[in-house]
């Protein structure tokens, strides 16, 4: 049974961590997986954007897999099979897996079905729009281990949320649930655990239908503008304008407005 479950649904692809047996935990066949996902995803231009969740209906993802992939890392196991080899082969693995080393500027979808604690919520903090199971919890216990949540948490938590709803979670290492979650913007809807996935589903839909272009201009103004000066932001903003507004798709929306008929986006 593979880890990481890849599916193709129109526009949409959606990739399932399968592990509900281990709590979705990641051992390397999911970061290897995660990898390939997001590569296949970046490349492939029919898809246009993408759902991250998780199989079962209790956890998302409760980290890394103790019992693999961190006794793999500090030496304590050798490696059993080739994806474990590869793994440990490439130290940015990780990076990768977790959209830190190169970003990915087609929109995804985070559908948390249940836990999502250490590395199931460093991930969550890489999707852009997140729906939350209404039992759902977010945490980075890490600390209570003499750890940190280094897949990209303490960098990129406290630039989604408030300065002091941050410091509380990363500080404290408590876990909060998704009312909590949502009030305090770390996610963007809470659902009942039965209209999760149509929900998910709805909102890729929604956003398929946009223009692609669009859609790549408006993530990579964001992700890339954040933490620059105001005039450095609106210089990359506006070499994203004139990119779309060059498009085919730009010519494309308002024809079809004028004419009373969906556009027919096409990504050029």
């Amino acid at each position: 049974m593979s880890a990481i479950l890849f599916e193709k649904r129109g526009h949409t692809a959606w990739i399932t961590i399968n592990r509900p047996e281990a709590k979705n935990t990641m051992n390397a066949e999911v970061f290897v997986g995660l990898v390939e996902a997001w590569r296949e995803v970046r490349l492939d231009k029919n898809v246009r954007v993408a759902v991250l969740t998780a199989s079962g209906d209790e956890d998302f993802c409760c980290g890394g897999d103790l019992g693999g992939v961190i006794r793999l890392w500090t030496g304590a196991k050798q490696p059993e099979n080739e994806i474990e080899e590869k793994l440990l082969a490439d130290p940015m693995m990780v990076d990768k897996a977790m959209l830190k080393q190169e970003p990915l500027y087609k929109p995804i979808i985070g559908a948390i079905n249940g836990r999502a604690l250490g590395g199931g919520c460093e991930i969550t903090l890489a999707t852009d729009v997140r729906i939350a199971a209404e039992h759902a919890v977010f945490g980075v216990p890490e600390p209570k281990a003499g750890l940190v949540p280094g897949a990209g948490t303490m960098v990129r938590l406290a630039r989604q949320i408030s300065y002091a709803n941050a410091m509380k979670m990363l500080l404290t290492a408590q876990p909060v649930c998704a009312r909590e979650a949502k009030e305090i913007g770390l996610i963007s809807e809470v659902h009942s655990a039965d209209n999760l996935q149509a929900r998910a589903e709805e909102l890729a839909d929604i956003i398929a239908a946009n223009a692609p272009l669009a859609m790549y201009g408006i993530k990579k103004t964001v992700l890339d503008s954040h933490t620059l000066s105001w005039e450095e932001a609106f210089k990359i903003e506006m070499e994203q304008s004139a990119m779309v507004m060059m498009s085919k798709d730009a010519r494309e929306g308002p024809k079809a407005f004028k004419e009373k008929r969906r556009a027919n986006f096409i990504g050029e």
